[in-house]
This record gives C-alpha cells, sequence and structure tokens, in this order.
C-alpha cells in the first residue's frame, strides 16, 4: 500500500495560521490534493483537541478520519518549542511528536501542562531541555514518535545556527537513543542530511509544515511509505526502517532559510541583503548587525562526510503556485484554484501530475510544457534567506548547485 504522508501541520491556533483551517477543509483539500495520511497539527491545544475528539472516528489503531471524507486519514500530531538553559544559553529548538491515541494524547497534555500554557498558543512552549521531554514522553507511552523539525532552521531547527548545539547528541543527550528519524525542512533535503555521519541511521521524512490548507502550503512537502496495513505502528516502524519510497521536495534554494542574509523589513531603508556562505560575511553591510546564518551555512560547519545513503526524492513546485507564475495572478485567485483542481482531479491528485508516467490529462499546453521543464530540472531559484522564500525563475536557467 504506497501512502502520501504530510504529517506536521498546524491548525488555526498556531501564531502564523490561517483563521479558516477546520478538520474539514483539511480533509477535503488533502483528498483533492492526493494526500492520504495528514497530520491533525496542535493536538494538545484544547479546543482544537475537542474538536478532534468529537469529529474524528477510528479507522485503525492511531489511525483516525472524518465520516465525510473517509479517503483521508489522520494522525495525532502537534509540533512542541522546548526551551531551556545549556551552558548559559538560552536554547529553543522545535520537535514533532506523533501519539499513538486520544488516551495517551490526554496523558500527554497532562504532562505538559506542567512545563508551559497549553491554552497560550496550538504549538505551546515547553520549559523543559530536550533531553528530559524526550525520555519522559517516552515512559508516558513507549510508542510516541519524537522527531526534530527542520533540524537546520536557524532560530529553531536543532542543528540552526541560532540553537548553536555541536552535533544532535550534544541537543538531546541520551534521548538520542529514542531518535529515529529527522525531518528536512523546506530549506534542505534528505542529501543535505547525508553529509552529517551522526544521522546515517536515522530516516529522512519530509512535512509541510503548512499554516493554512492553501493547495501549494499543505502537502508541498510529503513522505511516500509502503505500508502492509495503515495502522499507527505500521507508520512508525516504517520510519523506523527507513522504509521510505520517497519524499517530494521543494528545492533546498526555494526555502526561506537557505542562504544568509538580512531580509529587508529589518532596514529602515527597506534595503535586503543575502548572500552564498562562502562569501564568509558575518556583519550585514546594511546594517552592521549580526547576520541570520542560514541552512547551507550551517551545513559548511557541520558536515563530516560525503552521503553514503542516497534517499530517493522528486523535487517539485507547488502546482498552484507554478499555475500563478504561467497565468497571472496569485495563488488565490479563483480562476487559477478552478484550473488547478481541473488538473488534480483529472490525474488523480498533484502527485500524479510530478511523478506519473502516463498521460497527463487536461492541462493547458502552456503548463504542461513548463511541468515539463521543471521535471527536467530546467528551472532556477533566486535563493532564499532570513524568512524570505527563494524566488522560482522558469526562463532564466542557471546551474545553482548547493556544494
Amino acid at each position: 500500500m504506497r501512502v502520501i504522508c504530510d504529517l506536521h501541520i498546524h491548525s488555526r491556533f498556531s501564531g502564523g495560521s490561517s483563521n479558516n483551517i477546520t478538520l474539514h477543509r483539511i480533509a477535503n483539500n488533502c483528498k483533492i490534493k492526493g494526500i492520504n495520511v495528514i497530520g491533525t497539527g496542535d493536538a494538545c491545544y484544547p479546543i482544537w483537541l475537542n474538536e478532534l475528539e468529537s469529529n474524528l472516528e477510528e479507522y485503525s489503531e492511531g489511525i483516525y478520519f472524518l465520516p465525510e471524507v473517509p479517503e483521508v486519514k489522520f494522525i495525532l500530531q502537534t509540533e512542541v518549542e522546548l526551551i531551556w538553559k545549556k551552558d548559559n544559553q538560552t536554547k529553543k529548538v522545535h520537535f514533532i511528536v506523533l501519539i499513538p491515541s486520544f488516551n495517551v494524547l490526554y496523558e500527554l497534555e497532562e504532562y505538559l501542562a506542567k512545563y508551559g500554557n497549553l491554552k497560550k498558543d496550538g504549538r505551546p512552549k515547553i520549559y523543559l531541555s530536550a533531553e528530559n521531554f524526550i525520555l519522559d514522553l517516552k515512559n508516558i507511552d513507549f510508542f510516541i514518535e519524537i522527531i526534530p523539525a527542520h533540524i537546520f532552521t536557524p532560530f529553531y531547527g536543532v542543528l540552526g545556527s541560532m540553537s548553536n548545539f555541536r552535533s544532535l547528541h550534544d541537543a538531546v543527550g541520551n534521548g538520542i537513543h529514542y531518535i529515529n528519524a529527522v525531518e528536512s525542512g523546506l530549506s534542505a533535503d534528505p542529501k543535505m542530511i547525508r553529509y552529517i555521519s551522526e544521522l546515517n541511521n536515522m530516516s529522512v521524512i519530509s512535512n509541510s509544515d503548512a499554516h493554512s490548507i492553501s493547495f501549494h502550503r499543505i502537502g508541498r512537502e510529503a513522505t511516500v511509505f509502503e505500508l502492509n496495513t495503515l495502522e499507527f505502528k505500521d507508520l512508525i516502524n516504517a520510519i523506523h526502517g527507513n522504509n521510505i519510497i520517497m519524499t517530494y521536495e521543494f528545492k533546498p534554494s526555494e526555502g526561506k532559510y537557505f542562504w544568509d542574509g538580512h531580509r529587508a523589513q529589518r532596514h529602515s531603508n527597506k534595503k535586503e541583503f543575502s548572500c552564498h556562505p562562502k562569501e564568509n560575511v558575518k556583519f550585514c553591510p546594511i546594517c552592521r548587525n549580526n547576520i541570520t546564518k542560514g541552512v547551507l551555512s550551517r551545513l559548511y560547519q557541520l558536515k563530516d562526510q560525503n552521503p553514503i545513503l542516497i534517499d530517493k526524492a522528486q523535487y517539485i513546485v507547488p502546482l498552484l503556485h507554478l499555475i500563478s507564475k504561467v497565468c497571472g495572478g496569485t495563488e488565490y485567485d479563483k480562476d487559477n484554484i478552478a484550473i488547478y483542481q481541473k488538473i488534480v482531479r483529472s490525474n488523480n491528485g498533484e502527485f500524479n501530475v510530478w511523478n506519473g508516467n502516463g498521460i497527463l490529462k487536461d492541462i493547458p499546453v502552456k503548463i504542461l510544457q513548463v511541468i515539463d521543464k521543471i521535471k527536467k530540472n530546467r528551472y532556477s531559484i533566486i535563493p532564499g534567506y532570513d524568512g524570505v522564500y527563494g524566488k522560482l525563475e522558469l526562463d532564466n536557467y542557471r546551474e545553482l548547485k548547493n556544494f
């Protein structure tokens, strides 16, 4: 059974999230896009938890669904921000948590409430070290799965430049024995992670970290598993055993933290600055403050090998974003959304547009030509930096190598 999963999203209760997020909209848009299993996001937030419990029914052990949209399955999931002191420095790191049942979720909620205010934000701030957090959650239920989120992201990735850990073990201590996977994040891909020997035995998953249910956000990255049956433990075992068929990926340079730099909003004159890490710029030439060191810069510091395992990745550009680039307007224009929905419904999901070998249906010629260009990697990205997405260039191809 081939299962396309997006295991990291947010509800409308997380900071920066759309107010339009509901379970029904999540499920309907996943059905159209072609996502089989989606994280619930923010499962410990009391109001959202009540909605989950009131609306979801159990499909199998640890897997849930909405009766109105039975094709799409849900897994109980949250992201937490851990905050603690180490070596006189404040550390702030994000982790994904996958939860095997509502009963375990209630225990988890009770435990986390001791260390943070769960009613303040869908992604709670928990004042606890990563090591204690991991060990304590495993004592609550061994099948809780804990995954470092977007591990190279500067501000909250466990190996990001602002976290300033020397290694994953440095960050999580004895908790490392219970870390079986890491999330690449939009500004990295599995190959980049394989430059670090400490992570050799860990699976690499990719998720959207979506804060809205828009088609160009949800499922913009995803992980494909081969499962015999769809149950929570089957999915977790597939993660542990690296039984991953492939991941769908942004080009890392399209992510918001690939290069070093300062976005325009940091400067009174609204000028922007970005650079490749090999330029070794420490201070912003505009404001003279420290620049935000991106994912690539951090990887240059940490890499200690050439990749010995190459995970299969399919690089994509969210199709609705591509349509807006070709047809004009934005991803929120009704005409562009109508074109998108017709294409994905005719081809049984967006991922078949990128991965299918058959004849694509109901795609205008000018869009089909651009899809072909993406598949052949004949496109460029002006790299993202400091919270600014990279910019897609369809007509000015130039090869940009990561290393």
